[in-house]
């Protein structure tokens, strides 16, 4: 099999760790073809990550502007071609742009009938919006891509890959972590997840303004609950996002509401023993597991990956409060969720949606080469 992936935004926060992802899996799985990357300014961040990649991944690169190439090339760059070989020679393209700058992107690969892969903070209805505006025709199929649930590989593989779906969005860091814990959960008589996840004002690069002492409440719902709500749509959410002046990791304080008895126990089971979910012990030997950032550099210290913090799992306490309320169980919960690398196994198995993979095989295969675990922390964790 051959099938060349170009990547926008190669050195973006999920979209640099999706390239080492996919390279992995290419290799694992003999998926021959090359990994493309498209340039913009030559700053010393794109440079160095250029370099790794290369090292380690062998990427090809690209050129989105001219007047660039003379700096690239100073740096000891080899560029292949500019915007147009880039989509020519790439016959799935991630684009990994912030919010709002995809459209471009995505008419590109309408003409050169590329598959696209979307991240989860674009607007899919903005970028229809947008190519009406340009009169660009959309394709049929495109067009209801466009308009489709979101893409989480884990419960929607299969309807994707039947629907021969050319683009797709891939849920968002939070929305990932919501939709593996209602994965698990649903089969105990699930109806609903309410509370408030805490997100980070903003990437450990980003510079942004923030009172450190203040936690910004959103006004209503966030994004993430919605989200899900595509894809599990017999589980109701009311999720309100917060931004709190931290950078690592997202946390989510949720209730989980269940038709009848449903014990700690029964949850932390269902968890464990979903695909990249790990449940953290509270108690430990006479030590607790409370503050974030000791559980995050605690489980990362043990795993060997290529970018630093890089954790695929959702983290999730052991210390849940069950309260009974009539005919109705409320579990409240503590996740944690490492943003800028929950959503990358997802990403992988987009591209592998195009490369024709079948679902029964590609979530073992996903985790086994990128070394994905689930279980309890640190005794009990399969791949």
């Amino acid at each position: 099999m051959r099938n060349n992936v170009g990547f926008v935004g190669f050195d973006g926060t999920e979209c640099k760790r999706a390239i080492f992802a996919i390279h992995s899996v290419k290799e694992g799985e003999s998926i021959s073809g090359d990994l493309n990357v498209l340039l913009r300014s030559p700053h010393a961040r794109a440079k160095s990550m250029l370099s790794k990649q290369k090292r380690i991944c062998n990427v090809r690169a690209f050129l989105s502007d001219k007047k660039d190439k003379n700096k690239w090339e100073g740096a000891g760059v080899v560029i292949e071609g500019g915007l147009q070989e880039f989509f020519d020679q790439s016959d799935v393209v991630a684009i990994g742009t912030p919010a709002g700058y995809e459209t471009p992107y995505v008419q590109s690969c309408i003409s050169h009938d590329c598959r696209a892969i979307l991240m989860g903070g674009a607007s899919r209805s903005k970028i229809r919006e947008d190519l009406a505006n340009n009169r660009i025709e959309i394709p049929e199929n495109i067009d209801d891509d466009l308009k489709k649930e979101f893409f989480f590989g884990l419960s929607n593989f299969e309807k994707f890959l039947n629907s021969g779906s050319k683009l797709v969005q891939c849920t968002s860091c939070n929305t990932t972590a919501i939709s593996r814990a209602v994965l698990a959960a649903q089969p105990l008589g699930l109806q609903a997840v309410v509370g408030n996840l805490d997100r980070r004002q903003g990437d450990p690069h980003d510079i942004v303004r923030v009172s450190p002492g203040a936690v910004q409440f959103g006004q209503g719902v966030g994004h993430q609950g919605k989200d899900a709500g595509t894809i599990f749509d017999e589980v109701r959410f009311s999720i309100r996002a917060s931004k709190v002046p931290t950078t690592v990791p997202h946390v989510h304080h949720l209730s989980f509401i269940f038709q009848g008895d449903v014990t700690p126990d029964q949850l932390k089971d269902r968890l464990s023993r979903t695909n990249r979910v790990v449940i953290v012990p509270y108690e430990d030997e006479g030590r607790v597991h409370d503050w974030t950032s000791e559980i995050l550099e605690a489980f990362v210290s043990s795993l060997e990956r290529p970018i630093s913090p890089e954790i695929y799992e959702l983290l999730i306490s052991d210390a849940m409060i069950p309260f009974s309320l009539g005919d109705y169980t409320l579990m409240q919960t503590v996740l944690m969720v490492e943003q800028m690398s929950v959503p990358v196994p997802n990403y992988v198995e987009a591209y592998l949606l195009f490369c024709g993979f079948a679902a029964e095989k590609v979530h073992s295969l996903v985790d086994r080469h990128l070394g994905c675990v689930h279980g309890v922390w640190p005794d009990n964790l399969s791949v």
